[in-house]
């Protein structure tokens, strides 16, 4: 009687240390999920205290200074890429719309990575280049990184030097460098540009917004009505031949015939 005492004693202790458990166990994600919820509010009002303070900065650029939110994704970028907060906001410039790189802080991006040797750019004429591409060695296999060409011809046909005020017509050199890294960036090293353009590249890709907004119209203001000029059409003569119309014959009718006919009757009785 005892056993059985003991055993059932027994049986019920390990039932509540295994409901006791099954609640630990599910109270863990509970917690987990709030603690990481908390982790990230505590994050994001950290984020917003530098974006305040850097907004306010003399220092920040004009799309950043007084602007809390573009400071806040210009941190986001800086913990992302593992770059200085000022650095970042100082080389990022928001075009049509678009965050993008300075040329001159991509290629010192590349070259202080440690992962590729510093970049060198091949032209093929020192005095008038026509065209260049990047080059670069991967520290860790030792191969060498070629990229795409790029070509005066090619700045032409995108269309890149027919715009106005193109920097591709007063220093092609430069902008051949400029562009051959930011091409050989997306092929070897996206992950330190995260895929964005360079301020040239945007300008030279992008079209400007178009405005949209309808003139404002003064009512007491009488517009002046556009005249249309319409050129008369010069009317060639026709020459028109003149048929002289023949008189139709007239035709009697029934009465007529019989006041003929009584008529000569009459004339014929009188003789």
């Amino acid at each position: 009687m005892n056993d059985e005492i003991k055993t059932i004693k027994n049986n019920s202790m390990e039932t509540e240390q295994q409901q006791k458990t099954d609640a630990i166990v599910a109270q863990e994600p509970q917690n987990y999920v709030m603690l990481r919820v908390q982790a990230e509010t505590q994050a994001f009002e950290l984020i917003q205290r530098q974006a305040m303070m850097l907004s306010k900065s003399t220092l920040a650029p004009k799309d950043f200074a007084g602007n809390v939110a573009n400071c806040a994704i210009a941190l986001n970028v800086a913990k992302r890429t593992r770059l200085d907060p000022l650095m970042v906001t100082q080389n990022l410039a928001i075009i049509h719309g678009r965050p993008s790189w300075s040329a001159t802080a991509l290629i010192g991006m590349i070259n202080a990575s440690g992962k590729f040797s510093p970049l060198r750019f091949v032209m093929d004429d020192d005095d008038a280049p026509s065209s260049c591409y990047a080059v670069a060695k991967d520290k860790d296999s030792g191969e060498e990184l070629k990229g795409e060409k790029i070509t005066l011809e090619m700045a032409k046909k995108e269309g890149w030097s027919t715009k106005n005020g193109s920097k591709w017509l007063t220093m092609p050199g430069q902008m051949l460098r400029y562009r051959a890294a930011s091409f050989w960036s997306r092929a070897y090293a996206s992950d330190m540009s995260l895929g964005m353009y360079t301020q040239d590249e945007v300008r030279d890709f992008a079209e400007p917004p178009r405005n949209v907004t309808p003139a404002k119209v003064n009512p007491f203001i009488e517009e002046p009505v556009e005249v249309l000029e319409i050129e008369a059409e010069t009317v060639q003569p026709v020459e028109v031949e003149i048929v002289q119309e023949v008189p139709a014959k007239k035709v009697k009718t029934t009465t007529e015939t019989l006041n003929d006919a009584f008529e000569a009757m009459a004339k014929e009785a009188a003789q």
